[in-house]
């Protein structure tokens, strides 16, 4: 049975190691520094991060935070909240484990009073769009670019 709770501190190095394994499983190894980074996220004091646990280890976990204008490089906006990163440990993906972590975040995000829930994947990542839609989100329209060859789409979710 997989379970979903707000994160403690002491979940981070946890939750880090699911999102270096998904990453690293998709051939994405992470470098050091962004390893760095990552767990540098989670510890602001602004982030929402939520674990999915199973057999008492973290299996998934789910990094949001409040969202800003001009794609968060501008003021936060009333309502909003951006998920980061969505990732699921490779031996624990397509067993709904995404989307129970979605699940509690829509109900966090909504029992804080926002009204609206935005992500951005890649346009090639075929699982996470599949993950979203199911999850009741849709395509805002958007899209951008990651550098010249990773175009990415912009997703929301009215609460």
């Amino acid at each position: 049975m997989v379970t979903t709770r707000l994160a403690e501190s002491t979940d981070h190095d946890d939750a880090v190691a699911v999102w270096r394994a998904a990453n690293t499983a998709r051939g994405r190894p992470p470098e050091a520094t962004r390893v760095d980074r990552v767990r540098a996220k989670l510890g602001e004091p602004d982030a929402i991060v939520i674990v999915a646990v199973a057999s008492g280890r973290v299996r998934g976990m789910l990094l949001a935070e409040p969202g800003r204008d001009r794609d968060g490089r501008g003021p936060r906006v009333a309502g909003l909240c951006h998920i980061s990163m969505v990732f699921v440990h490779p031996g624990w993906q397509g067993r709904g484990v995404g989307r129970l972590l979605l699940e509690r975040l829509r109900t966090h995000v909504a029992a804080l009073g926002g009204t609206r829930l935005q992500v951005w994947t890649g346009a090639d990542n075929d699982r996470a769009r599949r993950l979203y839609r199911r999850a009741g989100f849709a395509p805002s329209g958007r899209v951008a670019s990651l550098g010249p060859t990773r175009p990415i789409e912009q997703f929301t979710l009215d609460l």
